[in-house]
């Protein structure tokens, strides 16, 4: 059994991208037995390994907002980077997002937890993004994804809770003691309890290779 980590953050735009690459693979790579989709905090990765956030870099944004939409052409998935993209990941309350994704998480099924991750995705990744770091906006996304109202509710009850909050850091603590500097990272849990960790959204194949798989990565769909 070897199970594929997903460390992630809505607000990473590359993370979206990779989202879709591994969700193609499902099915493909038949030794990726479990896509396990982990929401952590950026930010705080960020700030653990001194790198600074490509958002606070204007030309470093202004190219990879180019990159970005070129990825998106090319893999043929639905992108688009939101209007006034660094002041909503600056100063919008987004934490919100991830403290509801690690907070649900506990409450679902990893096929359904993985599908919600996917549409809140899509939800913000448009022109006039969806506000995903509001509660209610939280709340129509997860139950139009079929989560029971009830469910629902326990998780934003829980968002800011003592314990979902120690959950959402421990999360967030393991990419920074892999050596991460950024997202997304992909982990790769072996049979042998080894595992190895690749960064960005452009190493598929190094994926395949480390999962020993012979087919090529599905990149086109």
């Amino acid at each position: 059994m070897t199970i594929v980590e997903f460390f992630f953050d809505i607000r990473s735009p590359f993370s979206r991208i990779q989202y879709e690459l591994l969700i193609r693979q499902q099915n493909h790579w038949k030794s990726m037995t479990q896509l396990r989709m982990t929401p952590v905090l950026i930010r705080n990765i960020f700030e653990a390994s001194g790198n600074l956030s490509p958002a606070m870099n204007p030309a470093k944004l202004a190219y990879l907002t180019r990159d970005l939409v070129m990825l998106a052409d090319y893999y043929k998935m639905k992108y688009a980077t939101p209007k006034e993209f660094r002041k909503i990941v600056t100063e919008s309350p987004m934490a919100n997002t991830q403290l509801f994704l690690a907070a649900i998480q506990n409450h679902s099924d990893e096929a359904t937890f993985n599908r919600l991750v996917g549409v809140i995705f899509d939800g913000f990744y448009q022109e006039s993004p969806q506000q995903v770091w509001q509660v209610d906006v939280l709340r129509q996304l997860a139950m139009k994804e079929g989560i029971a109202s009830d469910v629902v509710e326990k998780a934003i009850n829980a968002m800011e809770s003592d314990e979902n909050r120690a959950q959402l850091e421990k999360n967030t603590k393991r990419p920074i003691e892999l050596g991460g500097f950024g997202l997304p990272i992909t982990l790769v849990h072996s049979d042998n309890n080894n595992a190895s960790w690749v960064f960005g959204s452009d190493r598929m194949h190094i994926i395949g290779h480390l999962l020993g798989e012979k087919e090529p990565p599905i990149l086109r769909s």
